[in-house]
């Protein structure tokens, strides 16, 4: 078999792998259930109904991929070099550079469909959202009963065929997912209760709800979250390479907290002293890629921008996987 050919079977049993892991269908459950709560856990609207509900969705999905990335690529790399099935792989004829490449490539794929998981989330929960006080069950309940049928099928899926339990629910809350947007499209609204007082008697008047349409400038904050989660997953690879799982976490826990507060620690200096202005250049910041705040008060996010701010992904992306390579060519692999 040619290093060619190896390469893309490697990148599909990278896919195959990491949803097998149980860390991980239990963090996007976790997550699409708690996003999918967040319209009657916050009763505060700040003015704009929706707004806190929209900007936590949003961090939920920004902490997410951070949490998921480590388990992903410590699975992907370190738990291979450690069984030696990285070795076996190696004694053949595929090049350290295209193992690791197919490595970061199925990685990403798993991250982009647990990204698009969170944003059909995301656009059900602001919906739902949309009126203060009075939180859209016609959206959250297909919602809830979406997770629940995705667990009921890979039960039954797994029970019938012997499938993997925890990489069958992962795809069937994928799929779930997807129609249940497509469901809650057929919904304008919903039903508003009223208490109007006839005489010494209050009574409950049903209303038809305002159409409360789907934000679709939610899908370009959530493009650049992203593309930051794809840097997270490749510093999680760099590390991956020596550590286990929980000193990585906690490297790209750091470099998280870093990179948040980057501008605050190293641009007023930048000016001034070198090692500030390099340590501002090298350092990942996560502020190009927070855009919640511009989708405040009915505001979008341009396209173009997301462009750029996937620009600057790349190329910190690159850095570290020519960083990874150089460093995984130096290791003995056995």
């Amino acid at each position: 078999m040619s290093d060619r050919s190896s390469f893309f079977p490697l990148v599909r049993l990278t896919c195959v792998e990491i949803p097998r892991q149980p860390a991980v269908l239990l963090l996007t459950t976790t997550l699409i259930v708690f996003i999918g709560a967040l319209p009657f856990l916050i009763t505060h609207n700040l003015g704009e109904p929706g707004k806190l509900v929209r900007d936590s969705s949003l961090a939920m999905m920004f902490l997410g991929s951070l949490l998921l990335a480590v388990p992903s690529a410590c699975n992907a790399v370190s738990s291979e070099i450690r069984r030696g099935t990285a070795g076996a792989i190696l004694s053949k004829p595929i090049s350290r550079m295209r193992f690791l490449i197919a490595k970061y490539l199925g990685v990403s794929a798993i991250m982009l469909v647990f990204s698009g998981m969170a944003t059909l989330t995301i656009l059900i929960s602001d919906r739902a959202a949309a009126r203060a006080f009075h939180p859209g069950w016609n959206f959250l309940i297909p919602l809830f009963l979406g997770v629940g049928l995705s667990y009921v099928l890979a039960a039954l899926i797994n029970f019938a065929t012997g499938r993997p339990f925890a990489s069958t629910a992962f795809w069937c809350l994928a799929a779930v997912l997807i129609l249940v947007f497509l469901w809650t499209l057929a919904f304008p609204g919903g039903k508003e209760v009223r208490h109007e007082q006839h005489g010494d008697h209050t009574h409950e008047v049903e209303y038809a709800g305002q159409v409360v349409p789907v934000r679709w400038e939610i899908i370009p904050a959530c493009a650049a979250l992203t593309c930051a989660a794809f840097m997270i997953q490749a510093l999680a690879l760099l590390f991956a390479l020596r550590l286990g799982v929980v000193p990585t976490l906690s490297a790209c826990t750091g470099f998280f907290l870093l990179g948040l507060m980057s501008d605050y620690l190293l641009a007023r200096r930048a000016a001034d002293l070198i090692w500030a202005r390099v340590l501002y250049h090298v350092m990942p910041n996560w502020q190009h890629f927070w855009l919640a705040d511009a989708l405040t008060a009915g505001g979008s996010v341009p396209w173009a921008y997301v462009g750029h701010a996937a620009g600057y992904a790349l190329f910190w992306t690159l850095g570290i996987l020519l960083l990874a390579m150089g460093l995984f060519d130096r290791m003995e692999v056995r």
